[in-house]
């Protein structure tokens, strides 16, 4: 597949090396020079110094005979523009534009053929946003994603000793069945391990389960996880702030510590039944000032990872029952979730799985990136065209790598967890789990 990505920061180079590993003919666009040569010594693609939204440059770029263009860049109008002239200038069938300002998508007809030919947009502080929210209404949860139909999940948490005697899995899998949920694989020193009799848990051990989005409370609490958050404090009031405290205010007692003054009034005029604090988030007294023993939940989620990790250890050294935070470099990441963090946020995995479930071939309805882009979650389906290769065969008789795990099959609605012969008919929904370097099997088995 031809591929014009435009923009070459974090996630338009992060998707750029995804993609070319994966065979994909990719021509880079940015306006610096040092970005794309930084690129260019990493992997073998075209890079092209300019505008991305300008049509000599996209000329440049190969548009005409292009599959698809996913418009990146930092400016959102850099991004609109572009999709815009690949479509009406060179007719480019796939246009995706990441979008920062949500204004923009308040106006539903703006992201039009007869508009502005977009057809998906990807808004990486909302994804970021209703990501926090979701694991916030579901306490005890460390990861939570949706499929396509959004009733079914893949849901991630982490067993602790100290809340838990029983160390068997076969003793949790068991009470997860009667949820109508499974744990399909766990998590240990960032390696992912099939579910085997006789498997005992040890502290820190991520499970990973597929369940049906009612369910999650009910097996929280199985791993004693099962309190209610009633107090919320944020720290930052940006865009992920702002849309974040705005969802959850009606619900929940909600502060925010903003330490730019005028930012600090406009989210005062804008915010309903929402406290904000004009202060330094990581300013002990202010914290203490403001009862953060008491809050459930404390998320540091401004534009600057140091001071979000400060902000977020210190909460939690001071009586901050759970402390979420965003962190952009994976090697701060690494260092501090499941230690004095416990939850991490990555704004470009969020963005980065976004853009997967677009830009993956075949048939596949969703993707989502795990442990940092080194594993996927694909949600696949089994369509009835004249050169299937799966229907009517036997799902454990795919040829696939043994290090890919079939974690279930979901067919009229239903989980099939005993996978193991199972002959797969249309439209089955069957969900993989795959290291990056084996997700190009899955794409050619189902195409």
């Amino acid at each position: 597949m031809k591929i014009i990505i435009v923009g070459a920061g974090q996630v338009g180079s992060s998707l750029s090396i995804n993609l070319v590993k994966e065979g994909n003919d990719v021509t880079l666009i940015d306006k610096s020079l040092d970005l794309l040569e930084d690129i260019a010594d990493k992997i073998d693609l075209q890079t092209i110094h300019g505008n991305g939204a300008h049509p000599r440059i996209l000329e440049l770029a190969g548009a005409h005979k292009a599959d698809m263009i996913v418009a990146v860049s930092k400016s959102d109008e850099t991004n609109m523009i572009a999709c815009q002239v690949a479509f009406t200038v060179f007719g480019v069938g796939k246009k995706i534009a990441r979008i920062r300002d949500l204004e923009y998508l308040n106006y539903e007809s703006l992201f039009a053929d007869e508009s502005t030919p977009i057809d998906f947009t990807i808004s990486p502080d909302l994804i970021a946003s209703n990501y926090i929210n979701k694991l916030i209404s579901h306490q005890g949860t460390h990861q939570i994603f949706n499929f396509s139909n959004n009733e079914n999940c893949f849901l991630n948490i982490i067993y602790k000793e100290k809340d838990n005697e029983e160390k068997s899995i076969k003793f949790y899998q068991s009470a997860c069945e009667k949820l109508n949920s499974q744990i399909c694989a766990f998590i240990r020193n960032d390696k992912i391990f099939s579910i085997e009799d006789g498997d005992e848990l040890e502290d820190g051990d991520e499970l990973l389960f597929i369940c049906k989005e009612e369910n999650i409370n009910d097996i929280a609490k199985i791993f004693k996880k099962n309190k209610e958050n009633k107090r919320i404090m944020i720290a930052g009031g940006g865009n992920i702030g702002k849309h974040l405290s705005d969802s959850m205010s009606g619900s929940l007692q909600v502060k925010v510590i903003e330490a730019d003054e005028p930012r600090s009034d406009y989210l005062s005029e804008v915010l309903d039944d929402v406290t904000i604090i004009n202060a330094d988030s990581s300013n002990e007294d202010i914290l203490l000032e403001e009862n953060i023993e008491h809050m459930d939940v404390f998320c540091a989620l401004t534009n600057d990872d140091e001071a979000n990790i400060l902000s977020a250890m210190l909460a939690k050294k001071l009586g901050a029952k759970t402390v979420i935070s965003i962190i952009n470099k994976i090697s701060y990441s690494d260092l501090v979730e499941k230690q004095e963090i416990d939850i991490t946020i990555s704004p470009e995995d969020l963005t980065m799985g976004a853009l997967l479930t677009h830009v993956r071939k075949g048939s596949i309805l969703k993707a989502h990136s795990l442990m940092h882009g080194l594993l996927e979650l694909l949600e696949i389906e089994v369509r009835d065209n004249f050169k299937s290769k799966v229907i009517g065969k036997n799902s454990g008789q795919m040829n696939l790598s043994e290090n890919i795990i079939l974690c279930c099959i979901i067919r009229n609605g239903e989980f099939i967890f005993n996978t193991s012969n199972i002959i797969l008919e249309q439209n089955d929904r069957l969900i993989y789990l795959a290291n990056k370097k084996d997700v190009k099997q899955i794409e050619e088995l189902f195409e």
